[in-house]
């Protein structure tokens, strides 16, 4: 596997999210100095009953710095043992944007996802 793309220096990776509570969580938050090709994302409940908000934060929407919030699925209920999957997504990502996962009622919420990070030369 060569961790080169278009001549810049990236790599790839995976993170994780654990969330037990109502509060939003930020799985991911692309760095300032790369994009992030997003080609993996798996949501599972644990326990309980609750209903799962999925997000991407757009953290420049019209390149003036005014954020939007795009939802992946919202309102979706996930009972203990289910899960929610994409396994082909291609979404990028740039400086700032972030994926998050909020659930209705306190549940054990785990999220994986895979990047693809391309670092940006600054200046």
């Amino acid at each position: 596997m060569t961790l080169f793309s278009q001549g810049r220096p990236a790599r790839k990776r995976s993170v994780w999210g654990h969330n037990t509570g109502t509060t939003t969580e930020e799985v991911y938050v692309c760095p300032n100095n790369c994009t992030a090709e997003l080609t993996f994302l798996h949501v599972h409940n644990s326990s309980g009953n609750t209903d799962i908000e999925i997000e991407w934060y757009v953290a420049d929407s019209d390149g003036q710095g005014t954020p939007y919030t795009s939802h992946f699925i919202e309102g979706k209920n996930l009972g203990a043992g289910e899960y929610l999957q994409w396994a082909d997504i291609e979404v990028v990502l740039q400086p700032g944007d972030k994926i998050q996962v909020t659930p209705t009622t306190a549940a054990h919420i785990d999220t994986i996802l895979t990047v693809t990070e391309t670092f940006v030369p600054i200046g």
